[in-house]
């Protein structure tokens, strides 16, 4: 008789379809979280923009306000999703609540301009205008938004971990990401330049896509049986230690701390140029018609790139793969430094930009399941999200004023990339040297007859 072969994920097996479905479902739920990334974040410059925010508002609100939400909640959230035992699994309980709630909130943002004209009709003199009610309240729907969507962001990958067999997953997250880069192509080809006319139609898109695919994909996906939780750590016994408490129990091992530096490095060599880059090409010239376009074809060439270099981290290792795609940016980015004066340099550096930094994370994605230990795997990886938060907390609280204060002289995001890309690159080297995390279970575990 033929032989079968089946996938395991811990106590979960699969057939070949099975296995197929489980991906398809994820692929749904990666739908939501891709549309919250790649289109969330543009839009809420955009507003930003016609509301006359500063450098230093807009690095506060998309990268400084996400970096503590991140501190604070993620890590809470993580524990006690690992230690979650119910007949729905320990992470899906938890993705039914914060998926919905992050649409709501978003609803919220659609709706901040005619709750600011209601409130200043109903202030009178006592209001302090239209203008600063409108970003009031778009900070504030903005800001539970975000604290919502990170949570389901990092509960999501603590499924796809539960779910996956450990010797796909570079593949696997090639895939996501291919959903996710067409996401992004869409946005830019067809809907960035609408931003000014549609907003409240973008906006309740988010919500809706956001808040039906994450709950469809609980429903469609079942998480297998866990062992017994470990004991409470010592430190965790109350919700002000919860952060404390992470970092001391996952700093063990000098394998981790090299971890943790390269996600701390690798976000905040991204960040500041991500977060200001329309900024500085709307500056030098482009239209925003014309950096979706760039945008597009740089996810186009990363969604051609992407199944392969995820085999690629399956085959020698996602963190070899991040380090050299690292060492490539880092060229890329003290070029940039030194040669984009005008908007001609400007599309060339953009396009590679967006080229090789979706390399590195399309490598990376897979990078803490090797790094981490899969049972705990959400504390853990909330541990990195502390220090990756306290990186952007740092960087985003100083560079805002900086732009302010050089004249919006937005250069300085490439030699801030340059700089940390060559000391996150240190670290990749280190994690590299340090002694092996344990073998992930392989992918084709029982061939049945």
């Amino acid at each position: 008789m033929a032989t079968r072969l089946r996938f395991r994920a811990g106590t979960l097996h699969y057939s070949a379809w099975g296995l197929l479905a489980v991906v398809g479902w994820l692929l749904v739920g990666e739908l939501g979280i891709a549309v919250r990334e790649r289109w969330a974040q543009p839009i809420g410059l955009v507003v930003l923009r016609d509301v006359g925010a500063s450098d230093t508002s807009i690095a506060l609100l998309l990268a400084t306000v996400p970096a503590v939400i991140s501190l604070l909640l993620v890590p809470a959230i993580g524990l006690r999703s690992d230690r979650c035992r119910s007949p729905w699994g320990r992470r899906r309980p938890y993705l039914l609540v914060s998926a919905p709630l992050g649409a709501a909130a978003m609803l919220c943002v659609a709706a901040a301009p005619t709750l600011a004209a209601f409130s200043h009709d109903l202030l009178g003199a006592w209001s302090p205008g239209q203008r600063a009610l409108d970003l009031g309240f778009f900070c504030l729907f903005w800001t539970i938004f975000e604290a919502a969507a990170m949570t389901t962001v990092a509960l999501f990958n603590g499924l796809v971990n539960d779910v996956m067999p450990h010797g796909l997953l570079g593949r696997l997250y090639a895939v996501l990401r291919i959903v996710g880069l067409g996401v992004a192509i869409f946005f830019n080809m067809s809907l960035f330049a609408l931003a000014d006319t549609r907003l409240f139609e973008l906006l309740l898109t988010i919500a809706l896509v956001f808040g039906l695919s994450i709950p469809l994909m609980c429903l469609m996906v079942r998480e297998g049986a866990y062992s017994a939780p470990p004991p409470v750590p010592a430190l965790a016994t109350g919700p002000r230690l919860s952060a404390r408490a992470q970092l001391l129990q996952c700093c063990t091992q000098r394998r981790h701390l090299w971890a943790f530096g390269a996600f701390m490095l690798a976000a905040v060599t991204f960040s500041p140029f991500n977060t200001f880059s329309q900024n500085y090409a709307l500056g030098l010239g482009l239209a925003k018609a014309e950096l979706g376009a760039l945008t597009a074809t740089g996810y186009a060439v990363s969604i051609a790139s992407a199944f392969g270099i995820g085999w690629l981290a399956d085959r020698f290792g996602a963190v070899r793969v991040a380090t050299a795609m690292m060492a490539l940016y880092s060229l890329i980015a003290l070029g940039g430094c030194l040669l984009v004066q005008d908007g001609t340099a400007f599309r060339a550096f953009y396009l590679a930009h967006v080229i090789v930094s979706g390399a590195y994370f399309t490598a990376a994605a897979a990078m803490p399941m090797d790094v981490f230990p899969r049972a705990e795997f959400v504390r853990y990886n909330a541990s990195k999200d502390i220090m990756v938060a306290l990186a952007n907390i740092l960087v985003g609280t100083c560079l805002g004023p900086l732009l302010d204060l050089s004249g919006h002289d937005y250069r300085l995001t490439l030699a801030s990339a340059a700089l940390f890309s060559l000391l996150c690159l240190g670290c990749l080297g280190h994690l590299l040297g340090s002694a092996p995390a344990a073998k992930a279970e392989p992918a084709q575990a029982c061939p049945l007859p």
